[in-house]
């Protein structure tokens, strides 16, 4: 009796994975098929009614996103509103979050605290300046693995685009210059971003506790932190022990999680993880915090600041 009910649970719990995996089979077939649809010939569009900035952004849309229309309204929306926001600035600070990169800088309070910062910076130097927060995760099931695969790839496609919109910025207003900045995972992007732009001269780059496993190229006029001053971030340091340490309730829960096959193994484990930091339950990396206040953080910024844009 009691191997016939397990035998049966094993089947319903199978036959659950099965359907959910064809879900997201389908699901991917008709995400596919709708950015690849709708392609769009640049001739085809009312040039006339344009202004140069506008073809521009056009143009430079299909050279970047291809040839699908929904994608490349997308670029130039984001593009042109950019375009509006900064074009009577002096800097442009462009802010790429943490994590998953879902949430704008100005939710999380490192990041709140290091902006803060550099603004007041900046506004003592007597520049102008323009915020824009890169959020570069929307919601769904997709956009987190679209995030996930370009992580593990080192965003091949997202810091290619965000580099050609700096890039176009920084071509169409005159005297603009560029910070670009990041903490954690969003300093590894900042770091690619920085890679597409190091031969333009205007564009500056801090990166803020990049993760050990990514390792960023050497970049000119980048400033890189791995140590707040305070204590030694064992996410930055490779500081393993210390990491399994204070993770190993989570990591044991993780570990013992039901799984039959392979699959379902991967499926447990995923499902863990990304909730895990839906409710913001991560994993823990002592010293991995940094806030302006801290002796390695807003002076060595402020620093860098002076250094490349103080008057002289």
């Amino acid at each position: 009796m009691h191997k016939c009910r397990h035998f049966r649970a094993f089947w319903l719990c199978k036959c659950g994975v099965a359907l959910v995996l064809f879900v997201c089979l389908i699901a991917f077939v008709a995400h596919f098929a709708s950015t690849h649809s709708e392609d769009v010939n640049l001739a085809a569009l009312d040039f006339e009614s344009m202004d140069a900035i506008e073809q521009q952004a056009w143009q430079l849309a299909e050279e970047i996103v291809g040839a699908s229309r929904d994608a490349q309204e997308r670029f130039v929306t984001k593009l042109l509103n950019t375009y509006y926001s900064v074009r009577n600035s002096d800097f442009a600070i462009f802010c790429n979050p943490g994590g998953w990169g879902k949430e704008p800088v100005s939710a999380d309070y490192q990041g709140q605290s290091c902006l803060a910062g550099i603004e007041a910076k900046l506004t003592e130097l007597g520049y102008r300046y323009c915020i824009v927060d890169d959020v570069r995760t929307g919601s769904g099931l997709w956009n987190y693995l679209f995030e996930f695969k370009e992580y593990l790839t080192h965003y091949p496609s997202k810091a290619k685009e965000l580099a050609a919109e700096i890039d176009f910025l920084t071509q169409q207003v005159t005297g603009l210059k560029i910070i670009i900045t990041g903490q954690s995972n969003g300093a590894a992007f900042t770091s690619e971003v920085a890679k597409y732009l190091e031969n333009n001269p205007k564009i500056y780059s801090i990166q803020v506790g990049c993760p050990f496993w990514y390792q960023a190229p050497e970049v000119g006029q980048s400033l890189v932190i791995n140590d707040s001053g305070i204590g030694v971030d064992t996410l930055a340091k490779r500081d393993l022990m210390t990491l399994l340490k204070v993770n190993c309730v989570k990591l044991f829960v993780i570990g013992h999680a039901p799984s039959f096959t392979p699959i379902d193994w991967m499926i447990t484990r995923a499902v863990l993880v990304f909730g895990s930091y839906d409710f913001n339950l991560g994993l823990k990396a002592p010293g991995h915090e940094y806030i302006w206040e801290y002796p390695g953080v807003g002076p060595v910024i402020e620093a860098f600041l002076v250094d490349n844009f103080g008057i002289e």
